[in-house]
């Protein structure tokens, strides 16, 4: 069981050792040593913000490019990987800008890729510079509130070796720049509207839990969100499991899952009740979902809990399982042997006989 534990654990250093190390526009002065090279925003004029990230306010089937100047100060010539991501919400309510499993959600009408177009990579010569091109392309009807994501920039081929992980595993620390893209087309105040989807038993990092998936149905940001959610068994007052977060956000049209934890308890089967609130200080949501935990999901989540598996120390049954059919395996293989060492010996003495 401590080895499940051991490999789990890596497994988790491995996939946080891969993600790059993400480079905001405000730290590209300080970070030009560890990269080797930079980047700068040509503003257009319908900027709306001085500086910072590219914030455009555009007209229905208005085309327009927006270069972004990198400039490489290594000696020899590079290869920059680009990624253009629209904005997601992660189960802690933290935006992310770069490439992400999280998801939108189905209110989403445009997502920033399918507005704006960059290249898969771009070369940049030995002390040299070269433009990245951001095409841009609005809809024939203008929409109200924003289109939002960002542009990560990462050079090819990093392989520098930062440390080791458990197990003597090397880590592989990559850095990549990343700046916002935000698009709107009118001046129209949107008020956020959030749903709650789906109540469901998951497992959130190899531990139970029971997950919300909460939408932002509406194209603006929610900040200042502050999420309490309540599971009881249904018909039940008694509240069996309990969380509250504040100072989240919410990308516009994303989906939150979030995940409220079982404390290291097996998950059981049966009906219950999420009571969830949710406020942003302006305005307040609230929500009563019933949903069911099966038989079949309580065993499998609860095999698949670190902490279950490790408390349950070894599983006797299993193992005298294996013992005997180790036993009978090793059993039937001396049978084996000695049919046909008595074959052998037969075929021997009739032989003799002649």
């Amino acid at each position: 069981m401590i080895k499940l534990k051991q490999i789990l654990m890596t497994l988790a250093v491995l996939a946080v050792g891969a993600l790059p190390t993400l480079v905001q526009a405000d730290e590209v002065e300080n970070a030009v040593e560890s990269t080797g090279y930079s980047y700068k925003i040509n503003y257009p004029e319908n900027q709306l913000t001085p500086g910072g990230a590219l914030k455009l306010k555009m007209n229905p089937k208005q085309e327009q490019e927006v270069t972004v100047e990198l400039e490489n100060y290594s000696d020899e010539e590079i290869t920059i990987d680009l990624s253009l991501n629209g904005a997601r919400t992660n189960g802690n309510g933290i935006l992310e800008y770069g490439p992400s499993a999280f998801k939108k959600d189905s209110s989403m009408e445009y997502d920033l890729p399918d507005l704006v177009t960059i290249p898969d990579s771009i070369k940049v010569p030995a002390k040299g510079k070269a433009d990245l091109i951001l095409a841009i392309k609005m809809p024939e009807i203008a929409y109200d509130g924003i289109v939002t994501g960002g542009i990560e920039m990462q050079k090819a081929g990093q392989v520098e070796a930062e440390g080791s992980g458990e197990g003597g595993q090397t880590i592989v620390n990559k850095v990549a720049y990343l700046f916002g893209v935000t698009l709107s087309m009118t001046d129209k105040e949107i008020s956020p509207e959030l749903a709650l989807q789906k109540v469901y038993p998951e497992l959130a990092n190899y531990k139970n839990a029971i997950f919300l998936d909460v939408a932002n149905t509406t194209a603006v940001k929610v900040e200042n969100l502050t999420l309490d959610a309540m599971i009881t068994k249904k018909g039940s007052e008694e509240v069996l499991y309990e969380s509250k977060k504040a100072n989240m956000s919410m990308a516009p049209n994303t989906l939150m899952s979030y995940p409220v934890s079982l404390a290291g308890e097996e998950m059981v089967a049966g009906k219950y009740t999420a009571t969830v609130t949710a406020s942003n200080g302006d305005k307040e949501w609230k929500w009563v979902e019933d949903f069911e935990i099966t038989d079949e999901d309580a065993d499998k989540f609860n095999q698949g809990d670190v902490n279950i598996v490790q408390e349950r120390g070894l599983n006797w049954k299993m193992i005298a399982l294996i013992v005997v059919a180790g036993l009978s395996v090793v059993a039937g293989g001396i049978f084996v042997i000695r049919l046909v060492s008595k074959k052998k010996g037969t075929t021997s003495s009739k032989k003799r006989k002649k």
